[in-house]
């Protein structure tokens, strides 16, 4: 196949394309899922092919085909110039990538534990000991998974670049429903419990403890009175403050929505190029990188889709905008080198476009004990509900499982009801605390393009505090 990539890139350019590049990739899956104490499912999926792209005529044209036969793979060359010969007759702007050394090498997750290799027995026995302990009078649904996920993706460029990469991640899931007669149900989850890493992950993670955790948020949360609806001081755990880290910073910082590529699916963004350096995003106890570099990470690579090295970058320095999330394309369009690589497909079949990478709140100097000390009345919210943001990423509204008292730097009992509603800079502007207690976060499914793509990215976070936080109550 590595063979035939490089033959595919040379009659490219022999056709007079002023960049091609072809990648091979190799996907595997496996999922097992316990509902209730018995099996509900095991899934094993695979798929390989190849993606092929052109630029001509100043046009991206791209194929791909999952047929490794040399009439197919010698067909998708046919079907990318002549996209992009379609593409050329109706576009606004011409291709241009930002430049880029040629790159050669490999790169592989670090696996202590192959989870591919894990007997299906001892999968189905650990999540029968989770079910068990998520047990509780009022719990009616217990669900919990594993999974598994590798990747081998091969990159030859006409540029010169040619990289492997075998990437493997493990992942669980953890769900308990409480109902009780007279109350509403109290739903505590969580699908993020993911990293680049083997089973020793999953052993890590202390799935038991976990569920015992979430049985009695759940049963607690049934019999809590409704919050009080004022201005309060909020405390965020990291799990909460992932995802808010990742809707109202990773996206509006993507470039390719300053170009208008996603604007009529995902949207723009209120983060301009004239407005880095100046704009005010939060306060100065609030800073953000990018970074693919991360150990562990599921936004970690060695390379992007375009060749691009893993780098790290600043997006957010002391509440100031300063950074793009870019491919060679955007970063091109844009007239700025390339800050970090951020192109990347979710399979053979799809086209890189702009996606995350590993973005984070940058951890702060004061301990948890210490952000708490500071509330004299206030909540400690522990991981998103319902969520939903404007096409620009600066109006959101959040609503949370769990919400428990602070009082005088104590961590009282539950309320319910919790939600609340904010503009991106105010919101971040209120933060006046980050502690030391960093932690990442996986994600699996941001959803993003036309053909809808699924990319997994990374976030990492620390318990933060915002004073003055409007908070809404609903039953």
């Amino acid at each position: 196949m590595e063979a035939r990539l490089a033959d595919l890139v040379a009659l490219a350019a022999s056709r007079g394309a002023t960049y091609a590049d072809a990648r091979s990739v190799e996907r595997e899956h496996e999922a097992v899922n316990v509902k209730d104490g018995a099996v509900e499912s095991v899934m094993r999926t695979s798929d390989r092919g190849v993606g092929f792209r052109v630029v001509h005529r100043g046009a991206w044209g791209f194929a791909a085909t999952d047929r490794a036969d040399d009439a197919a793979l010698r067909g998708i060359i046919d079907d990318a110039f002549r996209r992009a010969e379609a593409s050329a007759s109706v576009q606004r702007r011409t291709v241009k990538l930002a430049p880029l050394a040629p790159q050669r090498g490999e790169y592989r997750s670090e696996v202590a534990r192959d989870p591919f290799a894990v007997p299906l027995a001892e999968r189905i026995d650990h999540l029968r000991a989770v079910d068990e302990a998520a047990a509780g009078p009022n719990v009616r649904t217990r669900r919990s998974s594993v999974a598994a996920y590798r990747t081998r993706k091969r990159l030859i460029t006409s540029d010169g670049t040619d990289v492997s990469q075998e990437i493997v991640e493990s992942g669980a899931g953890l769900s308990v429903l409480a109902v009780k007669a007279g109350a509403k149900p109290a739903q505590r989850y969580d699908s993020r419990l993911t990293r680049q890493a083997g089973w020793e992950w999953i052993e890590e993670l202390d799935l038991p403890s976990r569920a015992r955790r979430y049985r009695d948020d759940a049963e607690a949360t049934l019999d809590a009175p409704l919050a009080e609806e004022r201005p309060t001081t909020l405390v965020f755990a990291p799990e909460f403050l992932a995802l808010l880290v990742h809707e109202s910073c990773g996206h509006p910082t993507e470039a390719d929505r300053l170009l208008e590529h996603e604007v009529a699916f995902a949207g723009t963004t209120f983060m301009w190029p004239q407005d880095r350096g100046r704009l005010r995003y939060g306060s100065p106890h609030v800073s953000m990188t990018a970074d693919a570099t991360v150990p562990h990470g599921m936004g970690t690579f060695g390379w992007d889709d375009d060749g691009v090295p893993a780098m790290r970058t600043k997006l957010v320095d002391k509440g100031i905008f300063v950074g793009y999330l870019t491919s060679r394309e955007t970063a091109g369009a844009l007239g700025v080198p390339i800050a970090i690589g951020s192109a990347r497909a979710e399979g053979w079949q799809h086209f890189p476009i702009v996606r995350m990478v590993n973005v984070s709140l940058d951890p702060g100097s004061f301990t948890y004990r210490e952000l708490l000390r500071g509330v004299d009345r206030g909540l400690l919210l522990d991981a998103p509900a319902s969520y939903s943001l404007d096409d620009k990423r600066q109006n959101f509204h959040f609503s949370t499982q769990s919400a428990r008292v602070i009082r005088g730097g104590e961590i009282e009992g539950y309320v319910r009801g919790v939600s609340f509603q904010s503009l991106t800079p105010d919101f971040w502007g209120r933060c006046d605390a980050v502690a030391d207690d960093w932690e990442l976060h996986g994600f699996l499914s941001c959803a993003k393009g036309e053909p809808l793509q699924l990319m997994r990215v990374g976030h990492g976070a620390a318990h933060a505090r915002f004073r003055d936080v409007p908070i809404e109550v609903r039953e």
